[in-house]
């Protein structure tokens, strides 16, 4: 049993962390505002760029090509995984981290890479028998557009000499203050994208569904995804087929008129398309970083006052046990006195 010394002193330990884990959660607020408004104001532009893309691919009459767009057989996998720098954030690292995990499992045949995007990730993945790098030590401390940029172009680089067949990113995606979902995306090659909203799937949600079929095992329940710059024949030869999006009436394909050329276009906005859904990754994972520690330290300001709470009334009866036995003892003693 406890002593009433030692209880004070423990209460007086409990509330200089619950005074600490307060502190960490306002702080952790304050940075969630700011990640969350540099999240949500970048995500139109990341969409867009999807859609746009997709438009060209499926509307264009012209050839289009580009190193970006060529599948090849898949030998080596990049994957580029996005975990804090900092812990104290709950379980955001474990999910994160066993989710790569489930996916590098899945790809075990393959010759595999690990990018790691922050150091949480290296610390558990260089422990183990996979390539693993390490991306720029600052990117997510100092996370701007050049740093996700410089590290875009370093995995083109990777696709175009042919060093990797195939790039994905695996992270989490802010969804509220209190729920992140784990997301893992292709990057590279840009390919498997669907017709579009139209069909009830817009070409992020269709890369996602092809990539997460791949790390569950299920590839061929996603082959009704066209290849970017293809006719959409695995789609199938008809509309009424390829409604089965959504189930109901096809939409007509419109072309457009594009200018200079889809081709130009194409060339241009491939590697700003890499850069652009690298940067947004790194944004919404920064969001769901500091929502997860927000929560966690509320959790932990919670338990601390519950335990001091606890403590407290565990030593208010021993004071009163004690005073207690005391007032026993004087009683005893004039008793015996007289």
């Amino acid at each position: 049993m406890a002593t009433l010394l030692e209880l004070r002193r423990r209460v007086r330990s409990v509330k200089n962390m619950r005074q600490i884990t307060r502190a960490m959660k306002l702080v952790a607020g304050a940075k969630l505002r700011r990640a969350q408004d540099s999240m949500l104001a970048a995500r139109p532009y990341s969409e867009k760029m999807w859609d746009v893309l997709g438009e060209i691919a499926t509307t264009s009459e012209q050839e289009i090509s580009h190193p970006l767009l060529e599948p090849r057989e898949v030998k080596r996998i990049t994957a580029v995984v996005i975990t804090s720098d900092r812990g104290l954030c709950g379980a955001f690292n474990t999910n994160v981290i066993r989710y790569a995990t489930r996916a590098l499992n899945t790809w075990q045949e393959k010759d595999l890479h690990v990018l790691a995007a922050g150091r949480k990730g290296w610390d558990h993945f260089r422990r183990g028998d996979l390539e693993v790098d390490k991306a720029d030590d600052d990117i997510l401390k100092h996370l701007s557009y050049p740093r996700a940029a410089a590290l875009a172009q370093y995995l083109i680089e990777l696709y175009e000499t042919k060093e990797t067949d195939a790039v994905y990113i695996i992270y989490n995606e802010f969804v509220s203050a209190l729920r992140q979902n784990l997301v893992v995306e292709p990057l590279l090659p840009i390919r498997e994208l669907p017709f579009g909203e139209e069909y009830g799937v817009s070409f992020r949600e269709a890369a996602r569904a092809f990539a997460e079929a791949q790390v569950a095992g299920h590839e061929h329940e996603h082959q009704g995804f066209s290849a970017i710059g293809a006719v959409a024949t695995d789609v199938g030869e008809s509309a009424a087929e390829a409604a089965h999006f959504d189930g109901g009436a096809a939409t007509e394909m419109v072309d457009y008129i594009y200018e200079p050329s889809g081709q130009a276009i194409i060339d241009e906005l491939l590697p700003r398309f890499a850069e652009a859904q690298l940067f947004q990754a790194l944004l919404e994972s920064s969001a769901a970083e500091h929502a997860a520690r927000m929560a966690a330290m509320d959790s932990a300001t919670k338990n601390a006052e519950e335990l001091i709470e606890n403590l407290t009334l565990t030593m208010n009866k021993l004071r009163q046990e004690a005073i207690t036995n005391e007032i026993l003892e004087v009683v005893g003693g004039a008793a015996a006195q007289s």
